[in-house]
């Protein structure tokens, strides 16, 4: 396509999703009859613990809740039914809404405010993502917290550009609590996007961000579509003082160093790196490690495919090291749904109480109730210890969790580090990259961003703008 061409097509970006909420972020960019929709999650607004629906015909719901984008041509036609334009438009209040021929999705990483909708896609629907972020979705799948997709899944490696047509985007890995996040540049006819997806720079790789920075001022990019999950009143004018990543499995070494009792340990299984520090640190400490069968299943099927693990040791030392629970399946958490030979040894609940000093448990949250089991039986001279690194629940307040803690003298330590930049960070990105337009979302509180001078707009839910209209000429 020539240049004279390019120069007469639409740009166009529609919001729907992630603008008041942290998570589930629905942008749509178009230019011409080529579009493509990011992220691809929900936000859990209507749907939590027992009030939920299957990922397939839930959908419907989804949609008629505004908490999937009324995007018909990306999901899977046999689970729409009759729910079509007119439906969304009422429920949306709109005479219509901006659709392309040839669509794309793409999801920046396996967290489920950003990829929950990948059971709903139609078959075929080109799905960009980066192939370490991939590894976690089929671990995820394995380990049967979620469906596999019909999605035709395009791998995408850091710095790769990729040609639409109308346009090209550029992928460039960033840094956040699960491997392979990715954020990109949309180099338009006219104009340039730029989108961070979910950041921060108290992880492993902030030198991501600078690179990020660095190929924004060399783009000019117009448009910042940035993620301001901590933008909060408490955090404006005091940055928070966040944990390193590296420095959480340590402090899970030192609880397993600090007792004779057990330790429990909850981390979001999705955070493999962690997980593979973890099992490292767990060596160290001479305890062995034990897993439930779902949580061993998502370690081994993501571990042995992410690039970003190549090389790491608790690869070559995690036979060692986990031990994989015989209990019933019992609790309501999930179930493998693949077949996976893992070359762990069996534990029962008798062995791990009989020599409560020699083992950490990795417990997570639907598993809470083995504590009455693993607490009642063996010795119990030394207290056992809970370290909650950012497994579900995301919060150390939660009232059922500390009620079984208390009810058996367990000792609580709360260790995390999230994924997300301060407000201060934001600002700083935001002014070195000094685009026209910021756009802040993915955050409870968007319009308390200080933008540093850079001109912010919130978007409303369902706005569309043509790019020139939005960021100016």
């Amino acid at each position: 396509m020539c240049m004279n061409q390019q120069h007469q097509l639409e740009e166009r970006i529609t919001f729907y999703g992630g603008l008041t909420t942290i998570g589930g972020v629905h942008i749509l960019y178009s230019c011409g009859d080529t579009g493509i929709v990011f992220d691809l999650g929900m936000a859990r607004a209507f749907f939590k613990g027992e009030v939920s629906v299957r990922s397939d015909f839930g959908i419907r719901s989804s949609l008629l809740t505004r908490m999937a984008p009324p995007v018909l041509g990306l999901y899977d036609p046999a689970f729409l039914g009759d729910v079509g334009e007119a439906e969304l438009a009422q429920v949306w209040g709109k005479d219509h809404f901006p659709q392309v021929n040839n669509l794309h999705g793409f999801v920046s990483h396996i967290h489920q405010d950003h990829m929950a909708l990948l059971p709903s896609l139609r078959e075929g629907l080109p799905v960009w993502m980066h192939r370490d972020a991939y590894a976690v979705y089929e671990g995820v799948v394995a380990a049967g917290e979620y469906e596999g997709t019909k999605a035709d899944i395009r791998l995408i490696e850091d710095g790769q550009i990729v040609d639409f047509g109308s346009f090209r985007m550029e992928f460039i890995e960033v840094d956040h609590d699960s491997p392979g996040v990715t954020g990109f540049i949309i180099h338009g006819p006219q104009h340039k996007i730029a989108f961070t997806a979910d950041w921060r720079r108290h992880g492993r790789n902030s030198h991501r961000l600078d690179r990020f920075i660095e190929r924004c001022q060399s783009a000019g990019v117009d448009l910042l579509i940035t993620e301001g999950t901590r933008m909060r009143p408490d955090t404006l004018f005091r940055k928070p003082k966040d944990r390193l990543e590296v420095e959480v499995a340590v402090e899970c070494r030192r609880a397993m160093e600090d007792t004779e009792g057990l330790v429990y340990v909850n981390i979001l299984a999705r955070n493999v790196e962690r997980v593979a520090d973890l099992i490292i640190r767990t060596k160290e400490a001479g305890r062995q490690l034990v897993m439930d069968e779902s949580t061993a299943v998502l370690w081994k099927e993501a571990s042995t495919r992410l690039s970003v693990l190549a090389g790491h040791p608790a690869l070559d030392v995690d036979q060692d090291v986990i031990r994989l629970m015989s209990t019933p399946q019992w609790s309501k958490g999930p179930h493998p749904s693949k077949e996976v030979d893992l070359p762990y040894a069996p534990i029962t609940l008798n062995e791990i109480t009989a020599n409560k000093s020699s083992y950490a448990v990795y417990l997570t949250y639907p598993n809470t109730p083995l504590i009455a089991e693993m607490e009642t039986f063996g010795s119990r001279a030394s207290a056992s210890i809970y370290v909650h690194a950012d497994g579900n629940p995301l919060t150390p307040s939660d009232e059922t969790l500390l009620k079984w803690l208390t009810e058996f003298g367990v000792q609580y330590r709360y260790c995390a580090t999230g994924g997300h930049a301060s407000p201060q960070e934001i600002s700083e990105l935001t002014t070195r990259i000094s685009p026209k337009l910021v756009v802040p979302l993915h955050s409870l509180h968007p319009t308390l961003f200080n933008s540093g001078g850079i001109r912010k707009y919130c978007p409303a839910p369902g706005e569309s703008f043509e790019l020139s209209e939005l960021v100016g000429k």
